[in-house]
């Protein structure tokens, strides 16, 4: 950065940025009546006012009393050139009774001139202007009549003070006005293109200039470049005389180059960097330079950031021949900043634009079924997908109750909705609902639909999100496995049945003596017999579990029974893995109210799993004892707060922690090392949560790896 860049805070000059010659008709009427008094109080007929210009470096007649009511010339003095220049230089009042005598007389236009007398305009410490009057003889004034000027050029200064502040007030009334009607016509701009322009040209209207860029800030690549600059119009085939229509603003193919960030030579990059605005005075040529007046060197320039909740948008750069004032830079800076507000609400337009654009097509294009339901239970709006499950136009959805679509007032209906709607439940808890399947008749044919239903919080009216699918497919198919699987069960049941029939009447002896080695044989038959009727059994369990046919058949029996006959089964099994089984129920154990059945499969299937993952040598322990835990369900037939605690402890492999979550899913076998025995097929697990919870209690375990498991079940079953 060269030495002519500057900042400039916010401070105004001592002088006015509007030339002298042109003060308001306000100030100059007010200074002809200063002469006119000074003349009816001196008695003379030729008096001026002169004043300071803008930049403070000469002085200009802007009133004078003079025959035949002539204007005055607006003639310029400089420091310590004639009367008035010396007055200037010295602040201090003079009289000149013979002014051919003195040197610092200068002759200007053909009135005679015998004497003169001066006095200075001082305003608070600092010269502003003279007071003048002269006379065609000599020795024509006095000293009291220079008190009397004295006196008068005071109260002349008050006057000119209160009538410039009077002007700079309304001056900047004015601009406050402009500002206020370009922040309307900016803030209201969604479009690039036509904020780009009327930023422009609203700078164009409050600020001369040559050139104005704006370039838009890359946060990728951390550079600047030009989307809209001001162009003059050169084209005749313009006809209007208003200075707007001399320019114009274009938005493409500028020419332009980027900038990047951190140039050290652009004001422009200045700017974006420090996020303040800067100016730069024109460039002094030297002789040997052959640049050309209007080239950019010889131009001042301005440059103000466009920044907006410390994000910077772009850079407003601006070019002329004459040098920018800190007024002018001041009304650029507040100008940027509605700018860069506007900037942003047209990106945040854009990118919310895009994002609906987005989130429509997606919805749009999604195979599940999308719709949105109010308060109200009717429809606002759905997918195409929607309308395709419930064989209806998307476009007549809307406006339908989900009540009608959902045949909820239906005598056949499932009942979802019979306590409360479920678009009003899911807005009273304000959570999701379940997923839930409805049966549904739709163009006569029977369908399966899966709905899941989210309340949607936003800033008006409450909705709810519903996601349909059809799930016939999946639900015929599950009814065919199911109808296979249970068909097949029960296929196998008879045989083996059979077997075992055949097997006891072996093992009693009716058919003859057997010697020990035969008798192991036909126990091993028969052990492996009862195995393959346990996987039967929890076949036909999990296949009546998927149809909801799942019945307990309670009683009140011995859990001492049920252990001894789970281990019984399981018994061979340990013998020849060399695992000991330890049975820790005490004998006095109070009766408890289950399904035996089903416990037994409990328990054996706890065994068997410890059993398969337990190396030799190891241990498998039942235990037994009452317990209290307020957090599973009881119900009347039992004591209430008093657990049955049911635990199997096996010095195994152990399990790791991110697979104890998912060892009670069907099917599901954590990875274990390789202990020579099979891994079953991931359902004694599954079918043990599943009859524990139909018992009302919770399964648990706690293991870690070469350290063991234990599964612990707690069962509400104790009578009262």
């Amino acid at each position: 950065m060269t030495a002519r860049i500057s900042s400039i805070n916010n401070r105004h000059f001592v002088h006015s940025s509007v030339p002298i010659e042109n003060e308001s008709q306000e100030l100059a009427g007010l200074l002809q009546k200063i002469v006119q008094n000074a003349g009816a109080l001196l008695e003379v007929e030729s008096c001026s006012v002169a004043l300071f210009d803008a930049i403070g470096t000469a002085l200009v007649t802007l009133a004078a009393l003079q025959k035949n009511g002539h204007k005055p010339r607006h003639t310029r003095f400089k420091l310590n050139e004639g009367v008035a220049g010396w007055v200037a230089e010295h602040r201090e009042p003079l009289i000149i009774n013979d002014v051919s005598l003195d040197a610092r007389f200068k002759r200007l236009g053909r009135n005679p001139i015998g004497s003169m007398m001066c006095v200075p305009l001082i305003e608070s410490g600092n010269f502003i202007g003279t007071l003048t009057a002269s006379s065609p003889g000599i020795n024509a004034f006095s000293t009291r009549q220079l008190q009397m000027l004295t006196i008068l050029a005071e109260q002349g200064v008050l006057a000119i003070t209160n009538a410039r502040h009077a002007e700079l007030a309304q001056h900047q009334a004015n601009q406050l006005e402009m500002l206020l009607d370009l922040s309307r016509g900016i803030t209201t701009r969604l479009d690039a293109d036509s904020l780009y322009r009327t930023i422009l040209t609203d700078i164009r209207r409050l600020v001369s200039c040559e050139n104005a860029i704006i370039y838009k800030h890359d946060s990728k690549t951390q550079d600047l470049y030009p989307v809209a600059e001001l162009i003059q119009n050169t084209s005749s085939s313009i006809d209007c005389e208003q200075e707007e229509c001399a320019y114009s603003v274009n938005t493409k193919n500028i020419q332009q180059e980027k900038i990047s960030l951190y140039s050290t030579v652009s004001a422009t990059a200045w700017a974006g960097v420090h996020r303040h605005p800067i100016v730069r005075a024109p460039a002094k040529l030297t002789q040997d330079e052959n640049t050309a007046p209007q080239s950019s060197l010889s131009l001042a320039e301005m440059a103000a950031p466009l920044v907006s909740k410390h994000v910077l948008y772009g850079v407003v750069a601006l070019q002329r021949q004459a040098p920018f004032t800190s007024e002018e830079l001041r009304i650029v800076r507040n100008l940027s900043n509605m700018a860069a507000a506007a900037l942003e609400n047209v990106e945040l337009f854009y990118r919310v634009r895009t994002d609906q654009e987005q989130l429509r097509t997606i919805v749009a294009s999604s195979s599940d079924g999308i719709a949105f339901i109010g308060a109200n239970k009717c429809f606002i709006e759905a997918n195409p997908a929607f309308g395709r499950i419930f064989g209806i136009d998307p476009e007549q959805v809307a406006g339908m109750e989900c009540t009608e679509l959902f045949c909820c007032e239906d005598e056949g209906s499932q009942g979802c909705c019979r306590d409360l709607c479920m678009v009003q439940k899911a807005l009273q808890q304000d959570q999701a609902l379940s997923y839930v399947e409805l049966d549904l008749s739709i163009k006569g044919s029977p369908r399966s639909v899966g709905l899941s239903i989210t309340p949607v919080s936003t800033t008006h009216l409450p909705l709810c999100l519903i996601i349909a699918r059809d799930v016939t497919a999946i639900r015929d198919a599950t009814r065919m496995k199911a109808n296979f699987l249970s068909m097949i069960t029960h296929e196998l049941r008879s045989p083996l049945n059979a077997i075992h029939g055949y097997l006891d009447l072996t093992l009693t002896g009716i058919a003859g003596d057997l010697n020990e080695q035969q008798r192991e044989f036909v126990q091993r038959a028969r052990a492996s017999s009862e195995h393959l009727y346990a996987l039967v059994e929890d076949l036909l369990l999990v296949s009546r579990a998927d149809s909801g046919q799942v019945r307990l058949n309670r009683e009140v029996t011995s859990l001492q029974e049920i252990v001894a006959n789970a281990v019984e089964e399981l018994e061979l099994m340990a013998i020849d893995n060399a695992i000991t089984i330890n049975i820790a129920v005490p004998d006095d154990f109070p009766p408890i109210y289950v399904d035996a059945v089903r416990m037994q499969q409990v328990l054996r299937n706890l065994v068997s799993n410890s059993l398969r993952f337990t190396p030799s040598g190891g241990h498998v322990t039942i235990s037994a004892s009452i317990t209290r835990d307020d957090e599973v369900a009881s119900s009347a037939e039992v004591t209430e707060g008093k657990l049955l605690k049911l635990q199997v402890f096996d010095t195994g492999a152990g399990i790791a922690h991110e697979h104890q979550q998912r060892i009670f899913e069907r099917f599901y076998q954590a990875p274990q090392a390789s202990s020579g025995r099979s891994a079953g097929q991931g359902l004694g697990l599954a079918i043990v949560k599943m009859i524990v919870e139909l018992h009302g209690g919770q399964v648990s375990v706690e293991s870690a790896p070469g350290q063991g498991s234990t599964f612990t079940c707690l069962l509400p079953c104790l009578l009262s």
